[in-house]
């Protein structure tokens, strides 16, 4: 009887430390990793389980952290797009709302009589043109950056050669150069392999870099365009002596509707869509565009192309 009772009290023993131990080993630790999955499903996307233990809980415990860590992501993603369409919108807006106004207004003053005063007729009537061709450019770039971002315009690559189309785009362009007396050259490219382009896409590219160079050249500046290639890369620049970009400015020229001269862009009808165009439109060929610009001494935008052959 002694010896039954002895047992149990042993078997009772091992069985409560067996229970311990599982406890600890086991219990707890998946206690742990739950409190931890029901603060991530509260919101509290910095909780992270200790994924310390080499078992089976230290490999559930790591596997809810790499899922924390994709959802933290995601969510900063989507966070950031959403931010990106709120400012796009409310730049929209803004670049929309002061055309509009003057249109207008210079409406309203023909209709309350003006336009009876033949100077100041023919003089609203520009003013209102003006602007409406400056709401139709944006509208035109909206539709071209949506197109591209989206895939609905894919380039149609072909081998092309650069120097036609720069000389293209440079000729569309000399009028408008002319009128601040500008002089507009096209250096000689040399023998350039060719590169993989969509044509009318790539004379977009160099329009605006030319239109911007354009706008930010004082009168008798001048603007070159060039051409290299190095190591497998065909490098086009378009320099000019204008006024230069500040540095901190520099990193965000290609940002959309960011204005280094907000005053002199929408002077000059820019729509701050140009050199965002440009940075896509040269991504999308698997290329690579750079800036650089001092102060009162001009800039040069480069984009470099991979060589054919």
């Amino acid at each position: 009887m002694l010896f039954l009772a002895t047992a149990l009290v042993f078997a009772a023993a091992g069985a409560v430390s067996a229970l311990l131990w599982v406890r600890r080993r086991w219990v707890a630790p998946l206690n742990r990793v739950s409190i931890v999955a029901e603060r991530l499903a509260a919101g509290d996307e910095a909780a992270r389980a200790d994924a310390s233990p080499h078992d089976a809980v230290g490999r559930l415990a790591a596997t809810i952290n790499l899922l924390a860590e994709t959802f933290q992501h995601d969510l900063s993603e989507l966070r950031r797009l959403e931010q990106v369409r709120k400012d796009f919108v409310a730049n929209v807006s803004h670049e929309l709302r002061t055309p509009l106004a003057s249109v207008k207004a210079f409406a309203e003053t023909l209709r309350s009589g003006a336009w009876k005063d033949a100077a100041n007729r023919d003089e609203f009537l520009q003013e209102i043109e003006q602007n409406a061709d400056r709401m139709t450019r944006l509208v035109e770039d909206l539709l071209t950056i949506s197109a591209l971002e989206s895939g609905r315009m894919p380039p149609r690559f072909e081998p092309l050669s650069l120097l036609p189309v720069a000389a293209e785009a440079a000729a569309s362009l000399k009028p408008l150069a002319g009128k601040k007396r500008i002089v507009l050259r096209v250096e000689p490219f040399g023998d350039l392999p060719q590169v993989r382009a969509d044509r009318g896409q790539l004379k977009q590219v160099l329009s605006n870099l030319i239109d911007n160079a354009i706008k930010y050249t004082p009168e008798n500046g001048t603007i070159r365009l060039s051409a290299a290639a190095q190591a497998g890369w065909v490098t086009v620049s378009v320099q000019d002596n204008g006024v230069g970009i500040p540095p901190e400015d520099q990193p965000r020229v290609f940002e959309r509707f960011y204005r280094v001269d907000k005053a002199r862009s929408r002077e000059e009808g820019g729509t701050g869509l140009g050199l965002s165009i440009v940075k896509h439109i040269v991504e999308v060929h698997g290329g690579r565009v750079s800036l650089e610009s001092a102060q009162g001494q001009g800039s040069t935008f480069r984009f470099s192309l991979p060589a054919l052959g």
